[in-house]
């Protein structure tokens, strides 16, 4: 029988959080994407588990109460690959439009007229 030898692959995984205020408890929810090397889909959910711990944090806010960010779980876990190639998509949702709000199908658009954001990370 043939020893297997596990060589380590690329993971992404969507965290989820909680962010609870002193005063008011937990009313927002915050997700995270991260991306991180394991052996298989077992040992990446307990590494998203280690990451999301890790990234839970506790501060003052300007309004002088304290916030606490804790990890309520691990929403997703993909596997992509040995490599991570340039332009690579780790995630992706679809998102409605409001109301009312409809594109017609031969709009045009210019990506480049908006400056893009960042995202805090």
């Amino acid at each position: 029988m043939e020893d297997t030898i596990m060589t380590s692959v690329w993971f992404s995984a969507m965290l989820r959080f909680v962010i609870l205020v002193e005063r008011g408890g937990g009313d927002d929810l915050a997700r995270s994407v991260v991306l991180f090397r394991a052996d298989d889909f077992p040992a990446a959910k307990a590494r998203a588990i280690e990451i999301g711990l890790g990234m839970e944090q506790t501060y003052q806010s300007n309004t002088d109460e304290q916030v606490r960010w804790r990890l309520l779980g691990v929403e997703t876990v993909d596997m992509l690959g040995e490599e991570i190639t340039d332009g690579r998509e780790v995630y992706a949702e679809p998102i409605p439009l409001a109301t009312g709000i409809s594109i017609p199908f031969d709009a045009t658009f210019d990506p480049a007229a908006k400056e893009p954001g960042q995202s805090g990370v």
